[in-house]
């Protein structure tokens, strides 16, 4: 039995539902869960969005066979905190293919749906949003720039670029894939704790642009319900 969340579900023929599961250990993976008309209400009730599962599966290919899962807890989320993790789980979705372990983001997101349970926590969602940056290739350097290694400077504006890095905007032409990124910003992500709202403004607007670069400007539905910081 492997820890596991589901990330969505859909009905599969007759007595059946088709899993996107987020897994400890193996990262995402479609499975099938078959059950009777017996089993229909327990099942239902336990293969839900942000349940912690304990799950065992078999087969081969792209789609597997559940074979035993148990429910090890549930959080609750209600009202705009919902909105919020129906969209973490849209971009674990959306960004990381079946089977491409991030065993380092497992415990995050665990720990952001606990947070999630007390209420909207936006800034919550960007932290664990940078770390699947990070494991997608995209990791901002907090410290210098890429090009010639220069530390960062709060007023000096930056490019990030996919294939290279940070650059200083100044010094290079604009690029169709480029995002804009302060020096300020950069500075204050060394410690997102003592983050002012203006620099956390700035982030959403930062991730929102990498997440249509990454994702090569496929909708994130969840992302159009997602409320702004105030």
């Amino acid at each position: 039995m492997k820890p596991a969340f589901v990330l969505r579900r859909n009905n599969f023929r007759d007595n059946s539902l088709l899993l996107d599961l987020f897994t400890q250990d193996e990262g995402r993976i479609s499975v099938v869960a078959r059950y009777s008309k017996k089993q229909a209400a327990r099942i239902k009730g336990m293969l839900e969005p942000f349940r912690l599962l304990d799950a065992s599966w078999v087969g081969r290919g792209e789609v597997f066979t559940l074979t035993q899962t148990e429910e090890k807890g549930r959080y609750r989320l209600q009202q705009g905190a919902l909105v919020q993790g129906l969209y973490l789980n849209e971009l674990f979705l959306r960004a990381f293919q079946t089977h491409e372990p991030v065993p380092e983001l497992f415990q995050g997101y665990r720990e952001v749906l606990y947070t999630l349970q007390a209420g909207e926590n936006l800034q919550a969602v960007m932290r664990l949003e940078l770390g699947l940056l990070e494991a997608c290739g995209y990791s901002l350097n907090l410290w210098q720039e890429d090009q010639a290694g220069f530390e960062l400077r709060a007023e000096l504006g930056y490019r990030f670029r996919p294939e290279f890095g940070l650059v200083i905007a100044d010094t290079v032409l604009a690029e169709p894939n480029d995002t804009l990124i302060s020096g300020g910003l950069l500075l204050a992500l060394r410690t997102p704790e003592h983050m002012p709202l203006a620099a956390w403004r700035e982030l959403r607007f930062v991730l929102d642009r990498l997440w249509r670069v990454l994702l090569k400007g496929k909708t994130l539905y969840a992302r159009q319900l997602l409320g702004e910081l105030s």
